[in-house]
């Protein structure tokens, strides 16, 4: 097990890559603290996967350093950076058993026989696949593979464990159990970790830090709940979890307060961000559990109102997605809690009120 004082950081400072004329990467900076678990998040070609392979040695930046530990690591050969890494497809020997694939790493390193023995034993019972040790590949479930490429990584006691996409292959229900089961493990050996996804959901779950990328580019590093409560901008908010956009023109903007005419005409009053003026086209951004149907009457004073008429309800479960028309072709949804399923469900095509809190309504200036 690596201790909290054993783990190192990892410092990018100003690091591009270009592939031919096309720029990947566009420098990116970033210090990542030991022990810390960080995501690298964004679409396809955002310059994620390409960063981690920097950090990996798989790449070579063409401009800025790599540092791990604070030794510069730039033109260090991956094998010697003492990393761990996990791909997509977990990259498993079909020949050898659970157990051989696990010691692989310390072979290569001639260490001896017994230590080699008793570090696949500590690194199989972390992972719970003690019992499966005589066990292929090819005799694994999804999620039994998955834990095997970890133990791999993990066993060889490296200072940065790097995964790629690590459970982009699993279904739903086994990528959610894995998410947990990463997150308890991570903490377990306390080794900084950086991980690639394009999934919120698991980036959200996973991380200590969400870096999020866009056409090679930062555009935003936070804890999971900045990232997703506070985006910089339009496009983190819409990349990041299920959100409400709508657009409007600002009226006037007086004491940080925006009074903003939406395009059906209603008018709300919202905090303002600066640099916004008036006359301005925004984009208003809600959340859908922000946004509450027809509160009552004690909860309206201090809330933003917006009236409409109810189009659609998506029963999904725990929650109800209420799809509200609010005029000009333009709507809104709430997320409604089903609690014990014993509420008056509204009637479609009813006229309704959405109230929300304005501190929770963003206004990003229109790209349009």
């Amino acid at each position: 097990m690596i201790s909290s004082s054993d783990a190192v950081g990892v410092d990018l400072r100003g690091v591009r890559k270009w592939y031919g004329a096309v720029p990947a990467v566009r420098d990116v900076s970033l210090a990542i603290r030991p022990g810390e678990i960080v995501s690298f998040l964004g679409p396809s070609g955002c310059g994620k996967t390409t960063t981690l392979r920097m950090i990996a040695g798989l790449e070579h930046p063409d401009a800025g350093e790599i540092r791990i530990g604070g030794g510069l690591v730039n033109d260090v050969a991956p094998w010697k950076r003492n990393i761990g890494m996990v791909f997509q497809n977990y990259a498993l020997f079909p020949h050898m058993s659970v157990a051989e694939n696990v010691a692989f790493g310390l072979a290569m390193r001639r260490e001896g026989r017994a230590e080699i023995d008793a570090k696949v034993a500590a690194a199989m019972a972390q992972v719970r696949l003690t019992p499966l040790a005589d066990r292929r590949p090819s005799q694994l479930s999804g999620g039994q593979r998955q834990r095997v490429a970890l133990a791999r990584a993990i066993v060889t006691r490296p200072s940065v464990l790097l995964l790629d996409e690590p459970l982009a292959a699993l279904d739903r229900k086994l990528r959610e159990q894995m998410q947990v089961e990463i997150r308890q493990l991570q903490r377990e050996v306390g080794i900084t970790t950086v991980f690639v996804t394009h999934d919120q959901e698991e980036a959200l779950t996973l991380s200590d830090r969400v870096v999020v990328m866009e056409a090679g580019r930062v555009v935003q590093t936070g804890t999971p709940a900045e990232v997703y409560e506070r985006p910089r901008s339009r496009f983190v908010s819409d990349f990041i979890g299920f959100t409400n956009a709508v657009a409007g023109r600002i009226e006037a903007v007086e004491g940080g307060t925006a009074t903003v005419t939406m395009r059906s005409g209603q008018t709300i009053r919202v905090p303002a961000e600066a640099g916004l003026a008036a006359a301005q086209a925004v984009d208003l951004v809600v959340r859908p559990e922000k946004v509450e149907l027809n509160p009552p009457a004690e909860a309206r004073p201090g809330r933003a109102l917006v009236s409409g008429t109810l189009r659609h309800s998506v029963y999904t479960g725990a929650v109800t997605y209420h799809h509200v028309d609010i005029g000009a072709g333009e709507t809104l949804i709430a997320m409604a809690s089903n609690g014990d399923g014993h509420g008056e469900a509204p009637v479609l095509g009813s006229p309704v009120t959405l109230g929300f809190r304005p501190e929770n309504m963003l206004v990003f200036a229109s790209a349009v």
